[in-house]
């Protein structure tokens, strides 16, 4: 019997697979419960406390990364763990003193954090890579570049590799893009044909933007990425220089008739950004 080879009188599921012959998965499947089979065996459904200072700390934080993976969140709370745990909830506690230190141990965000969105993380990954002028590493965001942790981008994506291919992705599609640009020009053509009726048209015409003023992420980030992560203007990048500022800029100025388009953008740093103001 496992339990006496342990010289042990409880004995958990996971000990039990460990060393015992077969799984567990019968013996709760007719009992009902592990703790009942235990309860049918003759041994505790209680742990003793050399029981519990035999569970590692390193077991009670791998259960609580496995409860939040299950519940697909960056922070589980007392409640979530007490009802897919494997241990109690006061077993941490004791181990930890708090539960925000229990999860702080984890690599888990505090409960009272923002459900962190895909497009948060995409929007970190932009802001390093261009802080960076060049793809940011796990060692970079190990070294606190990043706002968020590894682990953060490893359950969402399923590694940080995972993570940039799919921000490579998003940034590639660029249907969103094309969809308003050309709900923008549709509605500055209908408008035009009605103006038509005016004879100063073509003045209105020509003084109308057909895209907006705002330059969108993946825009932003193509534009540099075309330009190499440098200033076009004197070649300054954040790859050699880490106190170098990148801008995305329009080359014909938006107050001039310059429209938000990929041949109109241009990478430049905060300096020559600044000094370039308005003139054409």
């Amino acid at each position: 019997m496992v339990a006496e080879k342990l010289n042990k009188s409880y004995l958990s599921r996971s000990e039990y697979e460990k060393n015992g012959k077969f799984s567990a998965t019968p013996y709760i499947s007719t009992f009902g419960s592990w703790l009942a089979a235990c309860e049918k065996a003759g041994l505790q459904t209680i742990r003793s406390r050399e029981d519990f200072l035999r569970i590692s700390d390193e077991d009670l934080l791998k259960d609580m990364l496995l409860v939040s993976r299950r519940l697909n969140t960056e922070s589980i709370s007392t409640n979530d763990y007490s009802k897919y745990g494997k241990y109690k909830v006061q077993t941490i506690l004791s181990r930890f003193s708090t539960w925000s230190e229990a999860l702080t141990k984890a690599d888990l965000e505090q409960t009272s954090f923002k459900m962190i969105s895909d497009k948060d993380l995409f929007d970190e990954i932009e802001r390093m890579w261009i802080q960076k002028g060049k793809q940011p590493t796990t060692t970079d965001v190990k070294n606190g570049l990043s706002e968020y942790s590894l682990n953060t981008y490893s359950r969402r994506f399923g590694g940080w590799r995972a993570a940039l291919l799919a921000f490579v992705e998003n940034i590639n599609n660029d249907e969103d893009y094309k969809n308003t640009v050309q709900q923008e020009v549709t509605q500055v053509d209908n408008s035009n044909k009605e103006q038509k009726l005016f004879e100063n048209i073509k003045e209105e015409i020509t003084s109308r933007h057909k895209t907006s003023r705002d330059i969108n992420l993946r825009l932003r980030f193509r534009v540099m990425q075309r330009d190499s992560f440098k200033c076009c203007a004197c070649g300054a990048s954040p790859a050699k220089d880490q106190s170098v500022v990148l801008h995305v800029d329009h080359i014909v100025p938006w107050s001039k008739g310059g429209e938000t388009v990929m041949d109109n953008l241009q990478t430049l740093c905060s300096k020559c950004n600044l000094g370039k103001s308005d003139i054409i």
